[in-house]
């Protein structure tokens, strides 16, 4: 009985994936909008359509992130470019191949309605997911900018969670900031959050995604098939409005109303396609170097290999597919 039942979940999983595609695994940091291209690509198989068949797990740590590229247990990653340029300075050998957001901070750094100025953070708390991604990034980034110094200032920055966990955390006042992006901003102003500090206007890296060196270096038509299906499920998104707010709430969990605002904000940032830049990587550098010197001497080049896609953009199939989607 036991045997006919494997055999039968065998038949089903492999009845279930696309004949001739290739398997591959997409780690991704947490939920949020940023997160909804490769949803997208998923549930509409367009992913299938340029023969891979993925699958996606959530990956919240960055070290863990980076021990699964290297393993060979996943082969793409969208997360922080902060956490593997921390890792590639320490020897890890990746690769940034792909953005589809314009290299800039979506994001607001949100405070408590009992902080109205820079200097009232002083003495308190502030939530991050981890001391290495993302929103770490952001939250040493916006005290910076803010003329404030977490050690020198007494400010307690504290990893409690992915960015559902902080947004809660500051509506009930458990933490007095954070930097979220401007969906939670728009969903917590009517608690009485407000946005201390707008970082869209720093250059910075916006959930690429990115691989073990030598999984590009042997899969070159695998990086291509992946590259084309980011981009077409950008189009897609781009050109469908009520699949892009339906995806907003069946993932982040919220309602029309806010699902709207989300995808407002979403096609301000989203692109066919972005070119990671050393400019943006260094400002990821700045910020790791506050807390880790040494990585001023690492060459953030060493972390781009963007030559598929200047192949894919060069090919004329960015303009094809956004003629198919009447984007153009």
């Amino acid at each position: 009985m036991v045997a006919t039942r494997l055999l039968l979940i065998a038949v089903l999983l492999l009845s279930a994936a696309p004949a001739g595609a290739e398997p591959i695994r997409i780690a991704y940091s947490g939920v949020s909008a940023s997160g909804t291209p490769v949803w997208l690509a998923r549930d509409e198989g367009i992913f299938a359509r340029h023969g891979l068949e993925a699958d996606l797990v959530a990956v919240r740590s960055a070290p863990i992130q980076v021990t699964a590229l290297v393993s060979n247990e996943v082969q793409f990653v969208r997360g922080s470019a902060s956490s593997m340029l921390t890792a590639a300075a320490q020897g890890a050998k990746l690769k940034i191949i792909l953005s589809l957001f314009a290299e800039r901070a979506s994001y607001d750094f949100l405070v408590g309605p009992s902080i109205s100025k820079p200097s009232d953070l002083r003495g308190k708390k502030v939530g991050v997911q981890d001391f290495s991604g993302l929103l770490w990034s952001l939250t040493m980034l916006s005290l910076r900018e803010m003329g404030l110094d977490p050690q020198k200032d007494n400010i307690s920055i504290q990893a409690i969670g992915d960015s559902t966990v902080i947004a809660q955390s500051l509506a009930a006042g458990i933490i007095d900031g954070a930097a979220l992006d401007k969906m939670q901003a728009a969903r917590l102003q009517s608690l009485g959050v407000k946005s201390l500090f707008d970082l869209s206007k720093i250059a910075l890296p916006s959930s690429p995604f990115m691989c073990a060196e030598s999984f590009v270096n042997k899969n070159p038509q695998t990086i291509e098939n992946f590259i084309k299906a980011m981009i077409e499920s950008s189009a897609f998104m781009r050109a469908n409005k009520e699949r892009g707010v339906a995806l907003l709430q069946k993932y982040l969990k919220v309602d029309r109303q806010l699902a709207e605002v989300g995808y407002k904000f979403l096609l301000d940032d989203l692109t066919s396609y972005t070119f990671v830049t050393p400019r943006g990587l260094k400002t990821a550098q700045d910020i790791i170097a506050l807390r880790d010197p040494k990585i001023r001497g690492f060459n953030v080049e060493e972390l781009l290999d963007q030559r598929i896609l200047t192949k894919v953009a060069k090919s004329g199939y960015v303009e094809e597919i956004e003629r198919k989607y009447r984007l153009r």
